[in-house]
Parts: structure tokens; sequence; C-alpha cells
């Protein structure tokens, strides 16, 4: 039991499969078409897809981008730049602004192209004409400007819609009435070169570099924006790997020195962006430091005009030791007192740095290194511990525990640095006050001396300390401008742009492969979709798999144009031998031929199966019943004035109508001329007189009868027949005729029937097959072909 279900599936697999290659034979012109078709339309997208070249360069950049440190005071500090990590960097490298910069030494806006073998061709450098424009409109930036030259000293200009924007404007003009700033240009006349083309759209001047070798030019010309974007779209950044610092980039464009140049213009604006911005905070501290040497340097000239005014009006004695250390010791602390007000105000910048800044990458440590070592070592601590959780976010969540680790470490150290900040804010409060307290028991001191002493002290003492901060500012000063001068970019190329020699894409050979299998694919679904539509029968399975009525035979489509006709020949033998195996084989034969609707080839089949009797040496005569599509007479190139017809309604006798043919032993009766009562005629008393005379003369009678699809005239005749043939046409016969055959002949009780296949293609793999009804079957070496 299990062994025949394996059976039964194996071979159902076996006819599905052998279906599916059926098909396919059978439309195979139609899926090589298909496929051609594809490959075809393949080959002009790949011919006229414009080539596409990369241009790559990598450059290396810092992780982070520390303000420069050099100038190693606490100033520095509250002025530097935030650091930024790679990803960052490569967002910068990409963006608005460095495009933009690298646009200043770019002319790229205008783009001019030509018509070279059905292609428009790019230009770039070497065209024979540029553009120079003052003014466009926007319908001007979408508008492709073509120039036809007509002599050295003039051009003709046209603007025309393309076939896409006239579609979209009527359909819009349709909705509602477009703006004239949106309707498209048109545009068409002639223009000298050099000369100022003004117009509502635009004001441009073509100059002429030298002579045209082309007729057809065009140009096109984009606003900064779009220039912009098209640099934007064509340009690529990434890590060349995961942890190092070098930015592999790559522009693809149309032009191979244009994305090296762009590449060139791209990597120079990035370091000089980057280097303005290394030394912004040495640039803010000589601001800073310009602006106190001015005042200091005006109080100073104030305090040295003070003192040489009171020397040249008073008599100036020498000070004594106790004033002149006094005056001296005072000039020391009020330095010392300017110093940690300064570093008073640096603290509090940078407690207020960290209350408005979640990121502090951004501080200088050059300041703080020298100021306060502790605070110095937590601000490189929470700047290294950042720096981790930036690297960290490119690969996991906030929610990682390694990020929320690295989180509250940073969390921890900044709550550490606000502690030591404002302890040291209080140290600094505390050695102010006693700093204060020091000066004014000093100044007690001098308040003790003569007045003209006193004055000359104070007088002394002031340009003194004046003198020393002025000094203090210009020794800062001339560092910071150290470090300016010397400030370096930290980014520096490592592999410049270079041309590429071969494009990118399109990958020519690949696309036509592509549309030659994606044609295939095409080919091979319309196929199936056909084969599943098309209901007609075509194989003998179809024939098989629909009803238990027998089949006698599968005929092949007879071609005139071959001298040989084996394959056919041999079906009509085995129709002839099925027949001659009917029981009652010793008693004449009567056998009626029909089909479901006309066409289906019964009058060839039963002349042909006539033929094949006769030449076994028994008699056999052709009735045709047909008498609306009368053509058993023009199968044999007889007459047709009297026949069937004329003998039913008793004009003439059965010797009268009866007709030899070329073939011995085989005569015909043909139809007749058309009578009014046809079914009348055929189910009359004397139809059934006349077969049971011609069955005692001839071995076989022949009835060709009308379709049972559409009349019924053979009814009788079918139910005294000795066998009924239903012949149906492969690729043209619809399955739903054998469900109506089934239904015909259960309802008539018709025992004797069978099937013939007409016009069924051989296989010419497999040889011509055949075999015997009844339960020997036949061959399976039978397809229909499309080109049929």
């Amino acid at each position: 039991m299990n062994t025949n279900t394996v059976e039964t599936e194996t071979s159902e697999d076996e006819i599905d499969l052998s279906e599916i290659f059926n098909t396919l034979r059978r439309y195979k012109y139609s899926i090589l078409f298909v496929a051609l078709l594809t490959t075809i339309f393949a080959g002009i997208f790949a011919y006229f897809s414009p080539n596409v070249y990369s241009s790559s360069a990598t450059i290396f950049v810092k992780s982070e981008k520390n303000a420069p440190s050099g100038t190693g005071d606490f100033m520095d500090m509250a002025l530097g730049i935030q650091s930024n990590n790679i990803d960052n960097e490569i967002e910068i490298l990409k963006s608005y602004t460095i495009a933009s910069m690298a646009l200043k030494n770019l002319d790229i806006s205008t783009r001019y192209f030509k018509k070279h073998n059905l292609k428009r061709v790019e230009l770039y450098q070497a065209t024979p004409f540029i553009v120079n424009n003052k003014y466009l409109s926007k319908n001007a930036i979408s508008s492709v400007f073509k120039i036809r030259p007509i002599n050295d000293t003039s051009f003709r200009l046209i603007i025309k819609p393309s076939l896409k924007q006239e579609v979209i404007n009527y359909i819009r003009s349709k909705v509602s009435t477009i703006p004239a700033d949106k309707k498209p240009i048109v545009y068409n006349k002639i223009h000298k070169y050099n000369e100022d083309i003004v117009t509502p759209w635009f004001s441009i001047t073509v100059q002429k570099i030298y002579d045209f070798k082309d007729k057809d030019y065009s140009f096109t010309i984009s606003n900064k924006r779009g220039t912009i974007k098209f640099i934007q779209a064509s340009l690529s950044a990434s890590p060349a790997s995961k942890k190092a610092t070098i930015v592999k980039l790559s522009f693809n464009d149309n032009i191979p020195q244009r994305a090296v140049d762009v590449l060139t213009a791209l990597t120079k604006a990035y370091m000089k962006d980057e280097l303005t911005l290394k030394s912004e905070s040495a640039r803010k501290t000589l601001q800073f430091l310009d602006a106190q040497l001015a005042a200091i340097n005006a109080t100073l000239k104030h305090s040295a005009i003070n003192l040489e005014n009171y020397k040249s009006k008073n008599l100036v004695v020498n000070l004594t030791d106790k004033a002149s250390i006094t005056a001296e010791k005072l000039s020391d602390l009020e330095t010392k007192l300017y110093k940690l007000k300064m570093q008073e105000s640096f603290f509090k910048n940078i407690s207020s740095f960290i209350k408005n800044n979640k990121n502090i990458n951004g501080l200088n440590l050059g300041a703080a290194k020298e100021i306060s070592p502790i605070i110095n070592d937590l601000l490189i601590k929470i700047q290294e511990q950042t720096s981790l959780k930036n690297s960290l976010l490119i690969d996991y969540t906030p929610l990682h525990p390694d990020v929320i680790k690295v989180s509250q470490n940073i969390k921890s150290l900044k709550n550490t640095l606000k502690r030591a900040i404002h302890s040291s804010l209080l140290n600094i409060i505390e050695r102010k006050k006693s700093m204060l307290r020091t000066i004014k028991k000093n100044q007690k001191n001098l308040e003790a001396l003569p007045e003209q002493e006193r004055k000359l002290t104070s007088l002394t003492r002031n340009f003194v300390v004046n003198q020393k901060i002025y000094s203090f500012l210009l020794q800062k000063r001339a560092e910071t401008a150290i470090v300016q001068s010397s400030t370096v970019s930290g980014t520096r190329v490592i592999d410049p742009a270079l041309t590429a020699s071969k494009p990118i894409k399109p990958k020519r050979m690949l696309i036509i492969i592509v549309g030659f299998i994606l044609g295939l694919i095409l080919g091979i679904s319309q196929a199936m979709l056909r084969a599943m539509l098309d209901d007609t029968i075509k194989t003998i399975e179809d024939i098989e798999g629909a009803t238990s009525i027998p089949l006698y035979g599968a005929v092949p489509e007879f071609d005139p144009k071959k001298k040989k006709h084996q394959a056919y020949e041999e079906a009509l033998r085995v129709i002839r031998t099925n027949i001659e195996f009917l029981q009652n084989s010793d008693k004449s034969k009567l056998v009626t031929i029909t089909s479901s609707i006309p066409s289906e080839g019964k009058t060839t089949i039963i002349t042909e199966v006539a033929r094949m009797i006769a030449k076994t040496q028994k008699t056999a005569i052709v009735l045709d019943l047909d008498m609306r599509r009368a053509r058993v007479h023009e199968k044999f190139s007889k007459s047709n004035q009297k026949g069937m017809s004329t003998l039913l309604v008793g004009k003439n006798s059965i010797e009268e109508v009866l007709q030899p043919t070329k073939d011995k032993n085989l005569d015909i009766i043909p139809a007749g001329p058309v009578p009014p009562n046809p079914s009348e005629l055929i189910m009359s008393d004397e139809m059934t007189k006349i077969i049971k005379s011609l069955l005692n003369k001839y071995d076989y009678v022949f009835l060709d009868t009308p379709p049972i699809g559409l009349v019924t005239d053979a009814m009788i005749l079918l139910r005294m027949s000795d066998l009924n043939l239903f012949v149906v046409k492969a690729n043209y016969s619809k399955k739903a005729f054998i469900k109506n055959i089934n239904r015909f002949v259960k309802e008539h009780e018709l025992k004797n029937s069978g099937m013939i296949l007409n016009k069924v293609a051989l296989n010419k793999n497999s040889g011509y097959g055949y075999g015997y009804g009844y339960g020997y079957g036949y061959s399976n070496d039978y397809y229909v072909d499309d080109k049929k």
C-alpha cells in the first residue's frame, strides 16, 4: 500500500515536470522573443547610461581636536574649542559649510554637453564656449539651454520643455491655472557671442573660446544650493577601519577630472576650516590681552606722568630703607592680588562652562595644569571617559551596561570636579582676604611716613605695579602669538585624489546579462500564464485526465510540403486497427464521426480512415450527413449536385447518388443540395432503411454527421452505430468540450464511443509512438507547438 502511494506520487511529479517542459517547448519562440526583447532594451539602457567614475582620497584626522595649549596660561581654558569624534568629523566633511567653502575655488555650477552618437556627452574644461550668468529664475535653473552654431559670430539659443514637463504642465493646467513663474520657458532666438542676453528668466553671456566641432551643444546652470546638493549626493566618507582615525573619501562623477577637483577642494576646505578653528582660542586670547595691555598702558603712562610731575615740583629726597621696602612689598602684593583675581575669574568661568555644557571636551587643559594639577587630572579623566562613551555609543545603545558604567564614572568625576573647583575658589577667596589685610597693614605703615615721602612712595608704587602687570601681559601675549603662528592642522592628506582610469558603473555586460536573464524569467512567466489561461486541449494527457472514453488515436498535423508522411499515415493505421478490434468483427460496422464544433477536422479524419480501411481489401462507403457544411465531396473532388438530401426525399436512388472514388473499394455519397429540413431527413425512417441497405453491401459504413454542440441531427444514428468517434482538435477545442461529450454520452447511453485527437504535433525528441485503445494506451510523445 505504501509502495503504491509512493509510486503514484512519483508518477504525478514526473507528469507535472513533463507538463512544465512541454509548456516551455510549446511557447519556446515567445520565450526567446521576450528574452531577446529585454536584452535589446538592456543593451540600449547600458549604451545610454553615462559612465560614472570614482575618485578617492584618504586623510588622517584626530578623533579629538583640543584647543592649543602651548600658551600655558589659565585664560586659554575658557576659550578652547570642543573636540569631536571621528563620526562628527565625517559629518563635517559632508556638511554644507565645507562644500560652500570648496565651491569658492571651483566653477562647476555650469555643466556643458554635446550630442555624440545619439548620446549626450558631458564636457569639462574642454568646451568651445563658456557661459557667464548674472541672473537666473527658478524656471531657468531647471531648464536645458541648447546652442546651435550658425556662423563664426552668432548662434541660436533654444529652450523648450521636455516631454515629461509638457505632460506634467498639461495635467496641472487642467486642474488649475499655472503661475507665470512656474511655467516652463519656451525660447528660440539668434544671438551673438559675448552679447548680454537679458530676458525675464535669465541674464547670461555666451563667450566663444574656439570653433565648434559639432552642431549640437547644450548647458545647464545650477545655483549654489543645487551645486552643493550635487556634491553632497555624490560624496561618501567612511572610516578606513573601526578603530582608525583615517577617513576614506570617495566622489562619484561622470567626469573623472571633476571628481578629483571636487575632492581636492573639499580636503583643502576642511583643513583650512580646522586650522581656523584651532587658532580661534589664541585669537580670542590675543584680543583679551590687547585690551588689557591698552588699559594698563594708559594707566602706566598716567602713573609715570604723575610721578614725573611730583618730582619736578618737589624737592625729592631718597626714600628711607623702611619706606622703600614697604613700597616694594606693596607692589608685589598688588601684583599677586591681580593674579589671584584672574585665577578667581578663571575658576568661575570653568564652573559656568560645566554648568551650561554637558560635554566639557572643549576645555583647554593648558592653564588648568599650571594652576591646579588636581583639577587638570580630573578634566583629563572626564575627557577620556567622554571619548570612551562616544566610541561605545557607535556600537551600543545608551542602555548597554558598558555605556551605563562609563556614564556613571563621568557623573562621579564631574561631581568631584565641582567640589574641587568650589574648594579652589574658597582657597582663593581666603588668600585674597589675607592679602588685602597685609596690603592694608603696609599701607598704614606708609601713612606713618612724612607727607612728602608718603606721596612719593605711593606714586612710585603705582608706577611699579602697573609696570609689572604690563610686563606680565606682554609676556603672555608673546607666548600666545608664538602659539598662533605655529598652529598647524591636525589633518593631513595621506593619499591625494587621483583620476580614475576606468568607470565603476555602469557594468554594461552585467546589465545585458541581467536583462537576458530577466527576459527569460518574464518569457517563462508569460508562457506559464498563457498555459494557465489557455483551456484548449493540447496533449493526450488532457483527454485522458478528463474522460473515461477510450482514445482511438492521435493524428499529427498533415504538412503537404513534406514528401514523407509516415507519422501521419501511421496514426491513421492506429485508428483503423482500433476500429477493426470492435466486437462482432464478422459483421459490417457502422461508424459515426462527429465533433463538438465545426473545424475540428472530423471530415478529414473520416475520409482518411476510410481510405486506410479500403487498402485492407475491405469495402467502405462515406456518407456526408453534415448537409449544412458539406465537405466530403471536396476531399474526393466530386460533384455535390445530388446526394443524401435528394436520396432522402426520393428524387434519386442509391445507385444515382453513389459515387466511386479513385481509391479501390471506397465509395461516397455526398450531402447534396442543402435542404430546408436536414434534421427531419436524417431522423426519418428512410435514413434507417438506407443505412441497413448499405451495411448489407459494404464492410464499413462511415457517417459524417453535424457537430453535436450545434444540432442534434444524428441522435438516432449515434444510437444505431457500432462506434461513435468524437474528434477534438489540439490547440483549438476547449477542455470544456470534453465535459460536454461526457455528459452527452451519459445522457444518451452511447456505449460504443471513442475519442480522436486531431492535429497534434509530434515530439521530435522521442519519435512517433502508437498503441491500441481499450487498455493498451498511446505513447505520450505528442505536444502542441504555439508556432502551429
